[in-house]
C-alpha cells in the first residue's frame, strides 16, 4: 500500500471516528426510531422536534460545550480523551445529562420507547463509566453496540422489516470499529468488550423496561 493510500484510509478513518462519535449516537437512535416502518414514525412533527432539540442540547451541545472548556483550560488533551482520568470525568457528565433527559421525557407525553431509549443510554453511559474505571474499552463500539441493540428490539417488539436499517448500522459500524483500529486508538479486544457491553446493557434495559 503506498502512502498516498495509508493517508487516505487515515483521514476516512478520522472522519468516521468523528462523524459518529459517540455523542452524537443519541441523535441516530432518534433517527431510527423516527424512520422505523411502526406507528411511531407517525407521532406529531412538534413532538419529534421537542425530543430532538432536548436531545441536541443535553445530550450534544454541553457536552462538547464542556470537552471544549476542559480543552482550553489543558485539563484534557484531546477531544478524544484517551485518558482514563479524561474519560471518567466526561462520561461522568454525560451520565449526568442523560439521566437528565430520561426524567425530562419521563414528565412529558411521549411513547414509551423514547423514555426507555433514554434509561437505557443512562445505562449503558454507567457500565461503561465503571468498566472504563478499571479497562479501557471502545466508546464508539458501545454506542453502536447499543443502536444495534436498538434496532433488533424494534424489529422483535413491532414486528416490522427493517433490513436496509440493520445493514446500514451494520456496515457503518464495522467501518467504526476498523477506524479505532486502524487509527491505534483500541485494540480488538477494547473495540469487541465495547460492542458487546453497549448492546448487552442496551437489549437487558430496553427488555426490563418495555416487556
Amino acid at each position: 500500500m503506498s502512502s498516498g493510500q495509508k493517508q487516505l484510509i487515515i483521514k476516512i478513518s478520522k472522519l468516521f471516528s468523528v462523524v459518529f462519535h459517540p455523542v452524537f449516537i443519541p441523535l441516530y437512535g432518534l433517527l431510527l426510531i423516527y424512520s422505523s416502518p411502526t406507528l411511531l414514525s407517525f407521532i406529531p412533527a412538534r413532538m419529534k422536534w421537542t425530543i430532538f432539540l432536548l436531545v441536541l442540547a443535553n445530550n450534544v451541545i454541553l457536552p462538547l460545550s464542556l470537552a471544549a472548556i476542559l480543552y482550553l483550560r489543558g485539563a484534557i488533551k484531546t477531544f478524544n480523551a484517551r485518558d482514563r482520568n479524561e474519560r471518567v470525568v466526561l462520561l461522568t457528565f454525560a451520565l449526568l445529562m442523560y439521566t437528565i433527559t430520561a426524567i425530562l421525557l419521563l414528565r412529558i407525553q411521549v411513547p414509551n420507547l423514547f423514555r426507555a431509549y433514554f434509561i437505557s443510554i443512562a445505562f449503558v453511559t454507567l457500565v461503561t463509566l465503571i468498566i472504563t474505571a478499571i479497562y479501557r474499552i471502545s466508546l464508539h463500539a458501545a454506542g453502536f453496540g447499543g443502536l444495534l441493540s436498538l434496532l433488533v428490539f424494534m424489529i422483535m417488539l413491532y414486528d416490522i422489516r427493517s433490513a436496509w436499517q440493520l445493514v446500514t448500522v451494520v456496515l457503518i459500524g464495522g467501518g467504526v470499529m476498523s477506524s479505532r483500529l486502524y487509527l491505534d486508538d483500541h485494540t480488538p479486544t477494547e473495540t469487541w468488550t465495547g460492542l458487546f457491553a453497549g448492546a448487552g446493557v442496551m437489549a437487558l434495559t430496553l427488555f426490563f423496561l418495555l416487556k
